[in-house]
């Protein structure tokens, strides 16, 4: 759901005719433009607070939100087209897809802590993958079945901007199929830490036991550190001048002391 977001910058022609054709005279398909901005400006400002929140009420739950969000979000454009409400329903759907892009990608890397970078790149992936999937559906199959063209104005002829609605309503019936999915497949990890933290509560009287032997061997050799530096520094005192000249008269010191006045200069 949160890749169909960059579907939504290929249908502001179709979006600005079908506002055109029902009650919006004055919009033009340059005002559409603000539709794919409005959605990443959100998103962009929740994702934070989507993993905060994952982390207080869990993932399972945070997946419903976005479910909510991008219903809510379609569910308004089709009930009344209104340029200011289509802008509102793309803020919505701009909260769903940011609390949904990065919990799920951190549930999963919790599962596989050594592979990060191949998850992280399989979940994003799937991002351009559905706009790749959704943007031609729209154009090719339901939308623009027949290939219009636009008029001098830059407007579809009503036929094909009324076929927008039809759009929605599969658009809604695939974000449910894939929410609910997404809902009954998602498992936290925190159920196999539980696990853990038992094992660890069951053998924590064992290692109080040796905390305590090692602090007291650390105690012992703490005192012998101190009298074995005593003696160091004395004999680092009775270095001369002479001696710290000699160390620089082999190549490999050179080499070394070169290297640092370039990152000097630098």
């Amino acid at each position: 759901m949160s890749g169909s977001k960059y579907t939504w910058s290929g249908l502001n022609t179709y979006f600005a005719s079908y506002l055109h054709y029902n009650g919006n005279h004055w919009v033009k398909p340059t005002h559409t433009y603000l539709l794919m901005p409005s959605i990443d400006f959100i998103n962009n400002c929740v994702l934070t607070i989507g993993v905060k929140l994952s982390k207080i009420i869990g993932l399972r739950y945070i997946i419903l939100i976005s479910i909510c969000c991008a219903y809510l979000s379609c569910f308004l454009l089709i009930i009344y087209p209104n340029y200011y409400l289509v802008l509102f329903a793309m803020g919505i759907f701009g909260v769903g897809s940011g609390f949904g892009y990065f919990p799920p990608i951190e549930n999963c890397w919790k599962y596989y802590p050594k592979s990060n970078a191949l998850i992280f790149g399989i979940c994003v992936s799937s991002l351009g993958l559905s706009s790749s999937i959704l943007t031609p559906l729209a154009d090719f199959f339901i939308v623009n079945k027949k290939k219009e063209s636009t008029d001098a104005d830059g407007y579809y002829p009503i036929e094909v901007a009324n076929n927008l609605k039809t759009y929605l309503y599969i658009l809604t019936g695939i974000y449910g199929f894939l929410g609910i999915s997404a809902f009954l497949l998602a498992f936290e990890y925190k159920n196999e830490e539980t696990k853990d933290e038992t094992k660890l509560i069951e053998g924590q009287n064992e290692e109080e036991n040796i905390i305590e032997d090692k602090k007291e061997k650390e105690s012992e050799n703490k005192e012998e550190e101190k009298e074995e530096g005593k003696k160091e520094i004395k004999i680092k005192k009775q270095i001369s001048v002479k001696e710290l000249f000699r160390l620089f008269r082999t190549k490999k010191y050179l080499m070394i002391l070169s290297f640092c006045i370039c990152g000097l200069c630098k």
